[in-house]
């Protein structure tokens, strides 16, 4: 009878078929659909937010010169785009999403670079610990504990969307944005619950994946995967 093809849900079975070597390419392509899910996930965000806070706001037009070129202008021809005008209406909402536009194609680069220095940290713990075995197999095992993360940015996700496009948001820059801080202000703590379901969920993945690749008993590879796990909810929560 073949064996679980990931370790998502028997991590025991899975490690131990392929006998703490678990296929690097495998958990690549884990750690590449949470990459690409997680920067798809921002775009989304940042759309659904700016649809959200549609509200005009009057700012400067970066077509207009300025004054200094336009009106005390030194030069006998008026410089192009005097005739603009100073100042345009644009939406809040889009304004902001134009400022972090940077975050999903960020994230391309910062997953990937997030997965090796999770990777890099836990096989430091285990070397610690007297852990024996290829650094291609711990980061195999630090990338499958990357997975469960899909579950909270489609949950979360999924919920901070609904509550955008529900709430209710006055005409005023001010009001709305109070309104939507009003309408996600209770996701946060839903947020952190997911945090530690999540938590849970990747380190028994981990514990299991680490006592296979690097020869430790469970126990030791809990304790190890335990202290890391925890250090980095305290950062989450900081």
């Amino acid at each position: 009878m073949a064996g679980p093809r990931t370790p998502l849900l028997r991590p025991d079975s899975y490690f131990e078929r392929h006998d703490g070597s678990p296929p690097f390419a495998h958990a690549a392509a884990a750690v590449a659909l949470v990459t690409i899910a997680t920067a798809g996930g921002l775009a989304v965000f940042l759309g659904e937010f700016a649809a959200a806070l549609d509200v005009p706001i009057t700012v400067d037009n970066p077509a207009y010169p300025g004054e200094a070129f336009c009106e005390d202008s030194m030069f006998d021809d008026t410089p192009s785009g005097c005739g603009e005008p100073k100042e345009v209406e644009r939406s809040l909402g889009a304004l902001v999403a134009e400022e972090l536009s940077w975050l999903p194609p960020a994230t391309v680069v910062l997953v990937p670079v997030f997965w090796l220095v999770q990777g890099g940290v836990l096989h430091a713990a285990s070397a610690l610990a007297d852990g024996e075995g290829a650094f291609t197999d711990t980061l195999a095992v630090a990338g499958w504990g990357m997975v469960p993360s899909l579950a909270r940015l489609l949950g979360v996700g999924a919920l901070i969307v609904y509550r955008l496009r529900t709430a209710a948001v006055p005409g005023t820059p001010d009001g709305a944005i109070d309104a939507l801080r009003a309408a996600i202000g209770g996701v946060e703590a839903i947020g952190l619950l997911a945090a530690l379901v999540v938590a849970i969920w990747a380190g028994v993945i981990r514990t299991y994946g680490l006592a296979d690749a690097r020869d430790h008993s469970v126990g030791t590879a809990a304790t190890i995967v335990g202290v890391l796990t925890a250090i980095g909810l305290v950062f989450e929560l900081v």
